[in-house]
């Protein structure tokens, strides 16, 4: 009995451990993402691992309790089942976190964040230490250092472009069209709507563009476009 009383209280030990390893990995990442003003930021992150690491440390002491061999209690235990189950359940919490800002999506950086927390803390649970501290190396190399990287490739943007014009006649849609074109804008849909009682339409397109490339056409498309008589971007 008192063999057994000093091997739980080890094992407690080793538990609490693990708990504050997890906690503090995930704390890592989510004080970077609450650097960046995100929702899921520091509480969560640390949470997710915590919690993660928490499924894995009772998972494992539920395999040495109930697991052992020649006993009538033993069970066949699959402590992979619970990494299994904590990182689908996780899609849930990433799928929240995830939403449509105007054209565009946010939140996709952050919801892998979350996913690889949830990792993190399964790790860190099941005494994977120097593992799980590379892992948030890797991770906040990749949301710090490379976020630098990231915004200096340029990239295409796609926009929304709401265009107010007189008259109910869609013959200057091609017009419109070429000289965002000849700025490298690639126009993706057009669509046009009439009112023939205020004797106006509105023509939207959407467009592909780099940031430098559409301010240049958009200033081209004003000045060879006079009869417009507003210009909303989105």
């Amino acid at each position: 009995m008192i063999q057994a009383s000093i091997f739980l209280d080890s094992w407690q030990q080793e538990a609490i451990l693990r708990l504050l390893v997890a906690a503090a990995l995930g704390g890592l990442i989510g004080l970077e993402r609450k650097q960046h003003g995100r929702a899921a930021g520091l509480r969560t992150h640390l949470l997710v691992a915590l919690g993660a690491a928490m499924a894995m440390v009772v998972s494992l002491h539920f395999g040495q309790v109930f697991g052992k061999t020649g006993s009538n209690l033993a069970i066949r235990i699959d402590p992979a089942r619970v990494a299994y189950g904590v990182m689908g359940g996780i899609g849930f919490l990433g799928a929240g976190a995830i939403i449509q800002y105007g054209v565009g999506i946010r939140g996709l950086t952050t919801a892998a964040s979350l996913w690889c927390t949830a990792a993190i803390g399964l790790g860190a649970g099941f005494g994977m230490f120097i593992v799980s501290f590379v892992a948030v190396v890797i991770v906040l190399f990749a949301l710090i250092v490379l976020d630098f990287v990231d915004r200096r490739i340029p990239v295409r943007f796609t926009k929304r472009i709401t265009i107010n014009v007189p008259g109910t006649s869609a013959e200057a849609i091609n017009r419109y069209e070429e000289l965002l074109r000849a700025r490298y804008v690639k126009v993706v849909n057009i669509k046009y709507t009439c009112d023939f009682e205020n004797d106006c339409s509105t023509i939207t397109l959407r467009v592909s563009a780099r940031v430098v490339h559409l301010q240049e056409a958009l200033e081209r498309l004003r000045a060879g476009a006079t009869e417009i008589t507003g210009m909303k971007v989105e």
